[in-house]
């Protein structure tokens, strides 16, 4: 081979080698960035996927568990801190003004134990709750509760990698709908599936009902299913439908709640970032 062309075929092959090499940066620069949210805000850790585009992301045989059943009010939203303590404030102011509310820490304890219907109707006639409902939904239409740091990047995350998510709350699937729609990646967080308030008691939290449900819409085994949630009914649900269950725990810290919940639950996280660890984690590495 002439010299020549030995040089330019060297010259060209070493051009190759140092493209790759900056698209390979450019990549890792990608997911270091996305560590950190506008202005600086700290984001969910990334637990590397594989590398190529959005097309070849979205695997769910690489995750420990392929649906995800989501509590919505205390482990997605500040829900009741912002929306349904004020609500049950303003029943009480007028339709028993003779009673004290609760404290919040205490009204966190009567939705654990005996339940928030249960509770209702130690305060209300039957006629009285079906205005302290409508109250309720006035609240719901009026404020728009915020997702707590940290779970939209999970969500996002998690999806990407070809994870589903079912809702399965006491809230009402529309008002439900309404505060992901509202978000700013709304396209890329919106649940598969929500489960919201159902008159049916059968149909509703601790009922199995909705976690079996999801199991049928989405065509998995109750291994491949993690439920996270801040109460006993979704954890008395998931038990009951033989799928793992986990605590979240940043919501509140309400003594009695979280002694169950540790008790009870796989694993209790204190915050969204352990969280997103282990259920990023992928099912080769848990293993």
């Amino acid at each position: 081979m002439p010299v020549a062309v030995a040089y330019a075929v060297a010259g060209f092959s070493l051009a190759l080698l140092v493209l790759a090499s900056l698209k390979a940066e450019q990549a890792w620069a990608s997911v270091r960035q996305g560590r950190q949210g506008p202005g600086g805000k700290r984001r969910i850790r990334k637990v590397p996927a594989a590398m190529g585009g959005p097309e070849q992301i979205g695997d769910s045989a690489r995750l420990r568990f392929r649906v995800l059943l989501l509590d919505h009010d205390d482990t997605t939203v500040k829900g009741t801190e912002e929306v349904h303590y004020p609500a049950h404030v303003d029943s009480l102011r007028i339709l028993r003004p003779d009673l004290v509310p609760v404290s919040l820490e205490e009204w966190f304890r009567r939705n654990h134990d005996p339940g928030v219907s249960a509770y209702l109707k130690l305060l209300f006639t039957s006629e009285q709750m079906v205005q302290e409902h409508e109250i309720w939904e006035k609240a719901m239409e009026q404020k728009m509760p915020a997702f707590y740091e940290g779970i939209a990047e999970l969500l996002k995350e998690y999806r990407a990698r070809g994870g589903r998510v079912a809702v399965v709350s006491h809230s009402p699937a529309h008002v439900i709908q309404r505060h992901y729609d509202a978000h700013p990646w709304a396209e890329y967080i919106r649940p598969d599936l929500v489960l919201g308030w159902d008159q049916d008691p059968a149909k509703r939290k601790p009922s199995p009902w909705p976690a079996l449900h999801a199991l049928q819409h989405f065509g998995v085994q109750p291994a491949e299913v993690l439920a996270l949630d801040d109460l006993s009914p979704g954890v008395k649900m998931a038990k009951a439908a033989g799928i793992t269950v986990v605590a979240a725990g940043w919501g509140h810290n309400v003594q009695p709640i979280q002694d169950y919940m540790r008790r009870e639950c796989e694993q209790y996280f204190e915050t969204v970032q352990d969280f997103a660890d282990y259920l990023l984690t992928s099912r080769a590495s848990a293993l």
